[in-house]
């Protein structure tokens, strides 16, 4: 007689039919089915997996536009421009391809998930195919993989340039005297989180303490200093700001950095054009200071010689604010991101000026 036996699927009892092989454990082959369907592999990517990816590619595609926005100003030819927008197919694919798979993952339909793209379920069904999906995904991450790629989230110090390997905590003994090697503008824009990163280490390289002495000062272990520098860790504005001042720097100069990499945009809340513009200074001050202060003349050099020295050599020592082509230029050099500082020009260029009869030090030329 033979057993009955509980659907793995369903929970129906059923009673298996004889005959070879292992023994049976759903009802029909309706619920087998249903079963393999629903059940993802056994090595199938986690929702913290798809989340970082996900984020990954569109930091690119944001880094990406800013690029062809500086290509635009700088006035690059129709076929520089298009090599931008081949490149930022290839990431759209990639994150259709990521959503796809975490939708389906998460049990999502095919119906629902082609809607968004105007296309059928057949369709999309037929174009990411689990061995298509797999195979994209895994060359992008053996493409991230290589040596020469840049890591996400780690510092990235200017080509030739001292500062401390990634990973490894900076050397109290180093020498901080050492002139930085010229900046290169080959070398793409920056996360906020590296920019934080570089701005500190470059403080704690020029300041004589060691690392147990900003520690001490800032409330914290030296090894949790150690991460702050090295971009693993996010300080907190407390914690960050008694780095700064151990450092003898004014801490309202990192803090434009700081809260682009908390997720916060800069701070626009300003009511004159002067308030901007002074926004405005610090900003390019704490990209500066990430870039190691290079000389204004090693950023002209950077930006291949579309930006004039004295207007570098303007921005940098006084509050003034030039016009849209050149912030372009000086905040790629620094390895910025230009969208991020265009509300603060906007702002500095548009908003009305400080009432008559108000004391204001700026002078006329801070605004172009």
């Amino acid at each position: 007689m033979t057993a009955t036996r509980r659907c793995a699927y369903c929970r129906r009892s059923f009673t298996p039919k004889g005959g070879p092989g292992r023994p049976k454990v759903y009802c029909t082959p309706i619920c087998r089915a249903a079963a393999h369907r629903k059940a993802p592999p056994d090595d199938a990517p986690s929702d913290a997996s798809h989340h970082e990816l996900i984020v990954e590619i569109a930091e690119t595609l944001r880094m990406q536009a800013d690029s062809l926005i500086a290509s635009v100003h700088e006035g690059q030819g129709s076929s520089e421009l298009l090599n931008h927008r081949v490149a930022m197919d290839r990431q759209l694919d990639d994150l259709e391809a990521a959503v796809v798979r975490r939708g389906r993952v998460a049990d999502e339909s095919w119906q629902a998930l082609a809607a968004p793209l105007g296309i059928s379920d057949e369709t999309l069904r037929k174009k990411w195919s689990a061995r298509v999906l797999e195979r994209r995904l895994e060359r992008r991450v053996s493409n991230s993989a290589e040596p020469s790629a840049r890591p996400p989230d780690g510092p990235v110090f200017l080509p030739r340039q001292r500062g401390a390997v990634v990973g490894q905590p900076a050397d109290p003994c180093e020498d901080s005297t050492t002139t930085p090697a010229p900046l290169t503008g080959d070398a793409g824009p920056r996360t906020a989180r590296q920019l934080l990163s570089a701005a500190l280490s470059h403080l704690r390289r020029c300041q004589d303490g060691s690392l147990r002495t900003l520690a001490d000062h800032a409330g914290i272990t030296p090894s949790y200093v150690s991460r702050v520098l090295s971009g693993e860790r996010r300080p907190s504005w407390p914690v960050t700001r008694a780095i700064v001042e151990c450092c003898g720097e004014e801490p309202a100069v990192l803090y434009p950095l700081w809260r682009l990499a908390h997720g916060q945009p800069v701070d626009v809340r300003v009511v004159t054009a002067e308030q901007a513009a002074l926004e405005f200074h610090r900003f390019i001050r704490s990209l500066h200071l990430a870039a190691d202060r290079p000389d204004p003349g090693l950023l002209v050099h950077a930006g291949n010689h579309t930006l004039c020295l004295a207007d570098v050599d303007q921005v940098l020592t006084h509050v003034y604010v030039p016009d849209w082509p050149t912030t372009v230029r000086l905040v790629s050099a620094l390895r910025g991101r230009p969208t991020d500082v265009r509300p603060l020009w906007h702002a500095a260029r548009t908003l009305p000026p400080r009432p008559v009869g108000d004391r204001c030090s700026l002078q006329a030329a801070s605004f172009g």
